[in-house]
């Protein structure tokens, strides 16, 4: 009678996404939680610090009960101690992307002067189409994994 041996699973690529493992947006309910769903150190307390940066709001998109990524406001400190409010997003498996709307010039908008405006924003309000992330879980997603 032959044993069977069990392979371990490995993986080349160590991100959320080819490991199948979604962060699950909906169910962050603090802004503490958020560093340990994003893959980086964008959202560590030492990287939040070293840009005086902070978490001004955050909800979760897509479509329920699933929320499919998480948008995000940071708030940064600019060299001339300006704050400004920047929009990113995490995909479903965490990876980080920025804002992508432009203004009526076709200049890309990276950045809103006031918390208000930020919220006011095509983006934070859905109402532009959804950022494409091209991260390998979302690529995986989309050929049907």
């Amino acid at each position: 009678m032959e044993t069977e041996q069990k392979q371990k699973l490995t993986f080349i690529c160590t991100c959320n996404g080819c490991r199948n493992y979604p962060t699950r947006p909906a169910e962050i309910w603090h802004e503490s939680q958020i560093a340990s769903k994003a893959q980086g150190y964008y959202f560590t307390p030492d990287t939040m610090r070293a840009f005086k940066s902070r978490i001004a709001d955050f909800k979760p998109v897509g479509i329920s009960p699933r929320s499919d990524s998480l948008l995000v406001i940071v708030s940064s400190k600019r060299w001339d101690d300006a704050r400004v409010y920047e929009i990113v997003t995490l995909c479903p498996y965490g990876e980080l992307g920025r804002e992508w709307n432009k203004d009526a010039n076709g200049e890309p908008i990276t950045h809103y002067s006031s918390l208000a405006k930020a919220r006011k924003s095509a983006r934070w309000n859905c109402t532009i189409a959804p950022q494409i992330c091209d991260c390998h879980g979302c690529q995986l997603d989309s050929a049907g994994r």
